[in-house]
């Protein structure tokens, strides 16, 4: 039996899930809060939670996104799953590489979303929406190898917050700073990158990360 935490600020949301949820067999208990705050304090306090089912923008100082490499630290027992409104590339390319085992449009079907959870609560993964084009996430990553690193066209978590503030226009002082690192150390992440995607210059780099949806614009 399977104990899921509704991580979602929206109650008619989380009240139309949970019933349906509750139509399926194999779920013990079906909780819900509205912030990663309360997320945090619920899952110290019931350690047997399975599946966390997390929205990713929620109305509060840590969105749903920052949030899944949060419980991935504190709670790596918890699997993660993501159910979004969004289809943004770069939003399923950032969920997955933060830890979760699914992402799921909130327009996908309420048996296909019970199936998900119990499939990532027992260890698969990489299962994305009936509504999402699993393909082009798979090309994203460069690969089904890629994927199931979790580094989108090989680059490390760290190598993709930089190409994504550098989209961002953060310059590398404003980049060693919000990082911690040096200029040396920028320097060296953009030479990575580069290499990486095959291009000569973190322009060309902003420029294809944003037309295939790798970063947020």
């Amino acid at each position: 039996m399977i104990n899921i935490l509704l991580i979602e600020d929206s109650a008619v949301f989380v009240m139309g899930l949970r019933l349906a949820l509750q139509q399926e067999s194999g779920f013990a208990s079906i909780e819900s809060v509205a912030t990663p705050g309360a997320a945090v304090a619920f899952l110290n306090a019931h350690p047997e939670t399975d599946v966390a089912v997390v929205d990713i923008t929620l109305e509060s100082e840590t969105d749903g996104l920052t949030l899944l490499g949060i419980l991935r630290e504190a709670f790596p027992s918890v699997r993660t799953l993501v159910l979004s409104h969004y289809k943004t590339p770069a939003y399923i390319l950032k969920a997955i590489s933060s830890g979760a085992g699914a992402y799921l449009a909130k327009d996908s079907a309420p048996d296909f979303i019970a199936k998900a959870i119990a499939d990532v609560a027992g260890g698969k993964s990489f299962f994305f929406g009936e509504t999402i084009d699993a393909d082009r996430i798979i090309r994203l990553f460069g690969g089904q190898e890629q994927l199931r690193s979790r580094k989108p066209q090989g680059l490390t978590s760290r190598e993709l917050e930089v190409l994504q503030l550098t989209t961002s226009g953060y310059t590398n002082g404003q980049l060693a700073s919000a990082l911690g690192i040096t200029l040396n150390t920028v320097d060296s992440y953009k030479e990575r990158i580069k290499g990486k995607l095959g291009l000569d210059s973190m322009v060309e780099c902003v420029a294809y990360a944003v037309k295939n949806g790798i970063v947020a614009v």
